[in-house]
This record gives structure tokens, sequence and C-alpha cells, in this order.
């Protein structure tokens, strides 16, 4: 019976137990070597007259090491338990399971275990007529100092290692050759690694370190190993930085290098925050003058759960260059073949330019010249120095973020005050480039934030309040002042654009709880004789207790429309971002009424 949250039968049997459900997956082309329960080979192996592949080492590595088994890569792998060195006789297996008669490249990372039991297969090799050579990855500058790369572990590099010694095999070169290839490809690549959290090794039940929340261990091993210096946490372009720092002056790479770039998330960082980390990588480079002419991107080779990534870079040569693109199929990589040297012309990772304001204010003008005046009644605010409401409603958003995500993840999704912030951020981005005095004109920002809203964060609030901003702009354009009748009259027009847009009624658990009450108020008080600020104060409290009915409702509309009863005694994201723009949007106008 499971005692964890894992996905595991026995924590003593995982690797057994992977390496059975490996084999089930792809026994097309994968098989276990004859008598050896720890070595996976490849189903077209030995080759007559080629050199084998041969590398091997610790599970927990996944897709490393059995995922880069296939042709144009290794042959053979043995297979350690969880961040332990294969023995000496799953090595000496995996040769034997290799050998097509022209010998063995054994090419492995610099670990003592790993170290001792190859050198022991070797000699066992030996003794049966087969002539292995090695070579030893040593590419994580952060274990060991320049001049002693030595003593440095070989992480992430060990791929780019195999491929280039895949490739010079499978085009029939001997066995110096591959193995001079194999160690010049090493002896030009470098690695580091940030980690963000820790993994646990299921037989053991528990974390072997913890990295404080807010730090990151800058340096990290593929064993679970504390980094070498802890850091507070980074931004994903401070990493960049940081990362590119190490590596470049290590070898050093210099301006007009060609190189191959592999970032690997290390098992639990989302394929999303490793291409923002890669975007921040291929940035750097271009402005470095570095050219990347290979590059791989995502989980390569990790470290159980781990949260974090690795940043490996290798300068090319022509050679090089050449075994990185040549095919090669496997579970891990696949390439198709492609010519070295070629590069496209533009980078595509670059940048997209700033976001310009949409050509609506000028459009908006002449709708406004079209238009025809209305006389007024009562206190009125004037429409062309009106538009900082919205920059109020900018601000209030923005510092409302977490608070309305974290009611979203109660019954949502959780991103309610990201999305809604990212959407009112670009209205702030399109003011900003607008002319000040038409940024300053209230249907033109509102138009913008209409817009901004709509094309910004998608899901269903974009297209919701940008009709509901929509409404209020197209009721206000072309009118110099405002006063409360007309503020009405565009209220019940937004009102009924977000009705039309989906199914919602009063009493479903949605913004309309909060929406059509509040705007009931507002026209009920100016009925009633209100002025304006009243009517405004009416519509703000009005919009409060709507916001609170939702609390007892159960959701009939949405994604929370799914949980049933368990929506009861929360409130709706909805309904309480649309509480937050009235109640600003009634203090704003109250101000400057003023």
């Amino acid at each position: 019976m499971a005692t964890t949250n894992r996905v595991i039968n026995n924590p003593d049997q995982v690797v057994e137990d992977m390496l059975a459900g490996w084999l089930a997956a792809h026994a097309g082309t994968l098989r276990l070597s004859e008598g050896h329960a720890r070595v996976v080979q490849r189903q077209a192996v030995p080759q007559p007259g080629k050199v084998g592949i041969v590398t091997g080492g610790g599970s927990g590595h996944e897709p490393a090491f059995l995922g880069y088994l296939g042709e144009g890569l290794c042959d053979a792998v043995a297979v350690g338990e969880v961040f332990s060195s294969p023995t000496a006789r799953s090595f000496h297996g995996a040769m034997l399971a290799a050998d097509g008669g022209a010998g063995v490249a054994c090419l492995y990372g610099n670990y003592a275990g790993d170290n001792m039991n190859v050198r022991m297969a070797v000699e066992m090799a030996a003794r049966d007529g087969i002539v292995v050579k090695t070579v030893v990855a040593n590419d994580d500058v952060p274990s060991a100092p320049r001049c002693d790369e030595a003593r440095r572990r070989g992480v992430a590099g060990e791929i780019l290692m195999w491929k280039v010694g895949g490739a010079k095999a499978a085009m029939g070169v001997g066995l110096d050759e591959v193995i001079a290839t194999a160690r010049r490809a090493m002896d030009n690549t470098r690695s580091i690694g940030i980690g963000l959290s820790a993994c646990t090794i299921a037989a053991v039940g528990k974390a072997n370190f913890h990295i404080e929340h807010g730090t990151m261990e800058v340096g990290i091993g593929h064993h679970g190993e504390p980094g070498m210096a802890v850091h507070p946490t980074a931004t994903a372009a401070e990493m960049a930085e940081l990362m590119l720092g190490t590596l470049l002056e290590d070898l050093p790479f210099t301006p007009g290098d060609r190189v191959a770039v592999l970032l690997s998330g290390l098992g639990a960082t989302p394929l999303m925050e490793q291409y923002i980390l890669y975007g921040e990588i291929a940035r750097r480079l271009h402005e470095r003058g570095i050219a990347i002419a290979f590059r791989q991107v995502g989980n390569l080779f990790t470290s159980l759960e781990m949260m974090g990534v690795t940043l490996t870079l290798m300068r090319l040569d022509e050679e090089l260059e050449t075994c990185l693109k040549a095919p090669c199929q496997s579970v891990g990589m696949t390439v198709m073949g492609q010519e070295a040297g070629s590069l496209p012309a533009t980078s595509p990772w670059s940048a997209p330019a700033a976001r310009q304001p949409d050509r609506q204010p000028q459009s908006r003008q002449m709708s406004d010249a079209q238009a025809v005046a209305r006389s007024t009644e009562g206190p009125c605010i004037a429409l062309d120095r009106a538009g900082s409401m919205v920059r109020d409603l900018i601000a209030a958003i923005a510092s409302h973020r977490e608070f309305l995500s974290e009611i979203d993840g109660l019954i949502g999704d959780g991103d309610h005050g990201v999305n809604m912030a990212k959407g009112f951020n670009g209205c702030r981005a399109r003011l900003d480039a607008l002319d000040e005095r038409q940024a300053a004109r209230l249907p033109v920002a509102l138009e913008q934030l209409s817009l901004a809203l709509m094309d910004d964060i998608g899901g269903s609030m974009g297209p919701l309040y940008g009709r509901f901003f929509q409404g209020l702009a197209d009721t206000f354009a072309g009118q110099p002042l405002l006063d409360g009748r007309l503020f009405a009259e565009a209220l019940t027009h937004a009102v009924g654009n977000v009705q039309a847009m989906g199914r919602a009624q009063v009493g479903d658990k949605t913004l309309l709880d909060t929406l059509v009450p509040a705007q009931h108020a507002f026209t009920q008080a100016l009925q009633s004789g209100a002025g304006f600020a009243q009517a405004l104060q009416a519509m703000s409290a009005a919009a409060g207790a709507g916001k609170e009915s939702t609390r007892q409702m159960q959701a009939r509309v949405g994604r929370s429309a799914r949980l049933g009863p368990r929506s009861i005694g929360v409130l709706d994201a909805g309904a309480t971002s649309c509480w937050l723009i009235l109640r600003t949007m009634a203090q704003s106008l109250q101000r400057l009424l003023d």
C-alpha cells in the first residue's frame, strides 16, 4: 500500500519497475542484454565493424542515460541504482553488448564510483579481447576551479559528448578518431546548474538537503547535492547573466564563436520557464557576438523532481558542428539532419517590439466630431480631463493582483489577478505611448483599456471586461461633459454588452452578481433625486453587497460550476474584481466632481 504521494510500488524496487516500463514502451528498438538485468542495448547492435558507444550512470536522471540509446547515439547503457554508479559487471556487460569488433568508446561522467567501476570493466573487457577507450565528462564549471578541470563533475554536457561520439562512430571511423573527437567535444564544453528545490529518493523518503524559500543553489549537482553557493532567488534574466558570466570566461568563449546550447530542466521545471530562460540566454549570446548553431531545450538530464535548470555551452568547430547536426533518433533526442554552418538570417528568439496603441484615438476623434453634444443636468465632469479614472483602475487592479488570484485559486485556476493585472498594465503601456492630451480624454483611455483587455488577457474576462469598457467609451464619445444621466446611460449600455456575451444570469455566481445590482442602484438613486456623487456612492455600496452575495452561492456557470456545492462559501473572483473596478470608478469620479 502506498504511503507517499509518488507513482511507485515498492520504494526499493523503483529502478527495476522503471526498467520494465521503459522496455515495454520501447520494445521495438531496445532490449535487455542477455544475462545482464541492468544493461539495456539497441536491438540493432552489435554492428560489425562499427565502434560501439557505451555509457552508464545512476537512475533518476531520465531520459539520461537510457534516453540516449539510439541510432547515431549510444549503443548500450549500464544502469545503476538511483544516483549510484552501475557496477563494474554492468559496465562490462554494456561493453560486450556494443562491441562489433572495432572497439568500444566508453563516454561517462566524472564521479568516483563511475571511475572505479569503469576502470574495472575495461580490465574485464581486455581479458575478453575487447579494446575499450574512455573519455570522462567534466563539464561542470562550479565544481572545481579553472586549471583543476580534472576534478570537475560530468553533468548535462555528457549529452553533447554522446551525440558527437555517436555521430563519428556512425560515420565508420576508427576508435582512436571517435575518442579524439569526443575528447575535443568535452574540452570545449562548459555547464552550470541552478537548483530551486531539493529532490527525494523514494527509498529514503526525504530530501538530503533543503533549499530555503527565496534562495537558490548555484552549482547544483545532478545527484541532489547542494550547490557551491547560495544566492537570493533571481529573475530569469538575472539567472541568465549569472550562468553566462560563469561559463563564458572559463573556456573562454569569445565574439565570433559558434556554439551549441543545451538547456535542461532538472525534473520539475515547467517547459514554459525553460523557454523563458532560453530566450534570455539567446539574446545575451547574440549581444556578445556569439552565434547559436545547435540548440536543445527540455527535460534532457534531470534529477528526479528537482526544480531548477542546467545550462551547457559547447564551442564548435566545423567537425563538432557537423557531428551535432548529423541525424540521430532516440527517446531523449532526435535530429533529422542538417548541414553545418546554416543559421537563419533572422533571430526567431528576438523580443517582440513594444506594443503600440491601436490607431483608435484618431477614429475616436472622427466619431466625436460627428456626435451631437447633449444637454447636461447638475454637477459635471469634463471628459477631456477625466482619463485619470483609467489610471486609477490600473493602479487598483495592479495592487490587488495577489488578492484576486488567491480568491480565484480557492475554486478556480488561480490566475484571475495575474491575467487582470497583465491586461490593465498593458493599457498603461498603451496610454504612455499616446500623446498626453489624447491619453487624458476618458473615451480614448477607456477604448485603449478595452482593446488591451481583449487583446492581452484572453479567457472569459478579456472579452467581458473589454466589452464593458467599450460600452462606456461608445456612450461617452463626442460628449464634452459627463453628468449623472450620461453615466447611467453608459453604465446600462456597458452592462448590456456583458450580458450579451454569455449565458450567465444574476445568481449564477459571476461578475453579474456585482454588476447588475450596482447598475440598478445608480439608476434608482438618480430617479429618486440623488445627485451624481450620491448615486456613485450607492453604486459602490451595491457592488460591495453584490460581491459578498456570491459567497453563499453555488456556481452554475464557468469552471467552478463543476465543483457543485464545494463552490459555496467562497467569493467569486470575477464578482470581486468587478466590485474593485466599480468602487474605484466611483471614488475617481467623485474626486473629479469635487
